[in-house]
């Protein structure tokens, strides 16, 4: 069977299932006949019986008028001959069909004799006394020689319907046999039937379900990071395929992880190189900032740089918490609470381009147990991308809905939302059109909505017909956890390291706006 592939061994199997029932069926149509056979036989015998009865009645009716004419033969009683002799004949000719003909023939041969001795007696004892009155005298001898054969006739016919009663109970004893074989053959052809379809789809999950179920649990257990894991061909030919097209992929996915970890942990190193002399260039320009007039002309020049310096080390720290997540550390926390302080935060950015923000978080849903500084990071990123995308005289509307999952978070702005072509995109590493940033900033959001076990869309608002972002988790974030797994984290530097803001005016947005609208 090995030569053979899945869709052959499936019209094979299906071929011998169909053979199955035909035998089967078979076997039960000829049971199904011998009820017909015997059916058959019983209307024949229910025949003979009510013909018998009837041959009963009509020399009944013979003897009454051959009593009230003890010593004629009259017209009447010819036609009660004539009449039961008919009945005779119709009852030889039903009997015929009988089985047991050939076994009570020679007691219907008996009796057709008698009945045509007592016909030659009446026809031989009658005369005509007058023309006028057509009756006939019999000798006291011929009389009694006619009673003696209507007396023979009436226990003939009488042991023969006996008989045939005793013989209509065995036919309906052996129909009852018959239908009760037949019953029990059927049950044996569904049961048969049934077991061999069983036995069909047992076959076909061992030799198709069971290699994809064990490629399904590797292709969950290859997402993992830095984990490749092959799968041993077996099963129908064509599953031996899908395995090997399986491994192969497995293998160049794990050569490709291979260059992107190596990429990934380069840029880690080189990121820690910058970092360093970038923190010394930002204090070091602090130390000359301070030290310079207050109205000299090249101030602001300093700000600037201090400006670029932070920004800078903003990239690096998207990469460094890209390229290192950290464990989650859940706690118990409400909505409502983290919103207030994002807005706090946002403030001055928010009146200074008169961007007015609502929070809508129903009480019912506003608690959960999640990683509260992730989540603050995350909505951050949202939240200044949100600004950036508004401009000014715009408006920003953070609610939380019930859905099938748990608890959806909305950020929905007024600002020119994003294009269809870019949706599939938007969340993807160093995916960005921008002049300025890494493209990380909406990778981090969605990696660390991923890490709670929940999901994040982007699509076109439903009220404010700007941008919209879902973010989709369970009502109870904690029970996803896993200990140890890695999740994006936020990663805070001290102000020795790249320096304090210049001026208040320095925005949150400098850090983190990447990858999303307009440009995105």
């Amino acid at each position: 069977m090995r030569r053979f592939g899945l869709s052959q061994r499936v019209i094979l199997g299906s071929l011998l299932v169909c053979a199955l029932m035909v035998v089967f069926m078979g076997i039960a149509l000829r049971r199904f006949s011998s009820v017909i056979d015997a059916t058959a036989h019983l209307r024949v015998a229910d025949d003979v019986l009510l013909v018998g009865s009837q041959v009963q009645n009509d020399l009944l009716e013979l003897f009454q008028t051959s009593e009230i004419f003890d010593q004629y033969i009259s017209d009447q009683t010819w036609r009660h001959y004539f009449s039961f002799s008919q009945r005779v004949d119709t009852l030889l000719d039903r009997a015929k069909e009988l089985r047991q003909f050939r076994k009570q023939g020679e007691e219907f041969a008996l009796l057709d004799r008698t009945r045509l001795e007592m016909a030659e007696l009446l026809q031989n004892a009658t005369y005509t006394i007058n023309p006028n009155f057509p009756v006939g005298a019999i000798s006291s001898a011929t009389l009694q020689r006619i009673k003696a054969a209507r007396t023979r006739l009436h226990e003939q016919i009488r042991e023969l319907l006996k008989q045939e009663r005793e013989n209509r109970m065995a036919l309906d004893g052996i129909m009852r046999q018959h239908i009760e074989s037949m019953s029990r053959t059927m049950l044996w052809v569904a049961g048969l039937v049934l077991a061999a379809g069983l036995l069909f789809a047992f076959y076909l999950h061992r030799a198709a379900m069971a290699p994809l179920r064990s490629l399904m649990d590797i292709m969950r257990t290859s997402g993992e990071p830095g984990r490749v894991v092959f799968l041993e061909p077996a099963g129908a030919p064509e599953m031996r395929e899908l395995i090997d097209s399986f491994n192969q992929m497995n293998a160049a996915i794990g050569k490709q992880q291979k260059r992107l970890s190596s990429m990934l942990q380069l840029a880690v190193t080189v990121a820690h190189e910058v970092r360093n002399p970038v923190a010394a260039i930002g204090t070091a320009i602090q130390a000359l900032q301070n030290g310079y007039p207050a109205d000299g002309p090249d101030r602001e020049i300093f700000a600037e740089i201090l400006k670029e310096v932070y920004r800078v080390n903003s990239i690096i720290s998207d990469l460094l918490v890209f390229a290192r997540p950290r464990s989650l550390n859940p706690e118990r926390m409400k909505w409502s609470e983290l919103m207030d302080e994002l807005r706090i935060l946002l403030r001055s950015w928010l009146d200074e381009r008169n961007i007015s923000m609502s929070i809508d978080i129903p009480a019912a849903l506003d608690e959960a147990v999640a990683d509260r500084n992730q989540f603050h990071r995350a909505l951050l990123n949202l939240l200044t991308n949100a600004i950036d995308a508004v401009d000014r005289d715009g408006r920003i509307e953070i609610f939380a809905e019930a859905c099938t999952t748990g608890v959806r978070v909305v950020v929905e702005d007024s600002g020119t939302g994003i294009p269809d072509e870019r949706l599939e995109s938007i969340f993807d590493p160093f995916f960005t059109t921008k002049t300025k940033g890494t493209g990380l900033g909406l990778a981090i959001v969605s990696g660390i909505v991923e890490s709670h076990g929940g999901t994040v869309r982007a699509t076109t608002g439903r009220r404010l017909r700007g941008a919209r972002f879902e973010l989709e988790l369970p009502r109870e974030v904690a029970a996803v956890f896993v200990e140890g797994r890695p999740s994006p984290s936020a990663t805070s530097f001290s102000a020795a390291e790249i320096g304090s803001p210049p001026e208040p005016s320095m925005k949150p947005a400098e850090a983190d706006r990447e990858g999303e609208h307009p440009n995105a």
